[in-house]
C-alpha cells in the first residue's frame, strides 16, 4: 500500500511500478488502497490523519479483489514487477475478506499500520 502511495511522489520501486501498472493497464482504482494511517497517535496531525482514514468498505474490498486477480493473471509485465512478493495477492485476499465483511454490514473501515 505504501508503495502504491509512493507513485504520487514519483516512486520507482518495483511495487510502486506494479501499482501504477494495476491502475493503468488493469483500470483498478487504487485510492482505497492508498487510504491508511499510522494507528499510533503522537500528535494532532496523526490524530487528523487517523480520523480521515475512514472509508466505505465496499470500494476497498473491490480494489483488493481486482488487484489480487490481476496479480494472479497472465500479465507477464506485472508478474516480473512482483517477483519476490508472491504472497501479496494472498494478503490482498485477506484484506478484501475483512472489507467485504464490513461492507455487508454497512460499515466504514480504516486501514492502519504500526511501525515497530
Amino acid at each position: 500500500m505504501s508503495w502504491a502511495y509512493s507513485v504520487r511522489l514519483g516512486g520507482t520501486h518495483e511495487l510502486a511500478r506494479a501499482a501504477l501498472h494495476l491502475q493503468r493497464r488493469h483500470k483498478i482504482d487504487m485510492r482505497p488502497l492508498t487510504t491508511y494511517a499510522d494507528r499510533d497517535v503522537e500528535d494532532e496531525d496523526d490524530r487528523h490523519q487517523l480520523e480521515h482514514a475512514w472509508q466505505d468498505a465496499a470500494p476497498l474490498a473491490a480494489a483488493c479483489e481486482a488487484a489480487a486477480a490481476a496479480l494472479r493473471s497472465d500479465d507477464a509485465e506485472l508478474r516480473a514487477l512482483i517477483e519476490g512478493y508472491e504472497a501479496l495477492a494472498d494478503h490482498l485476499d485477506e484484506l478484501a475478506a475483512m472489507a467485504r465483511w464490513g461492507a455487508e454490514r454497512g460499515a466504514r473501515v480504516r486501514v492502519t499500520f504500526r511501525l515497530d
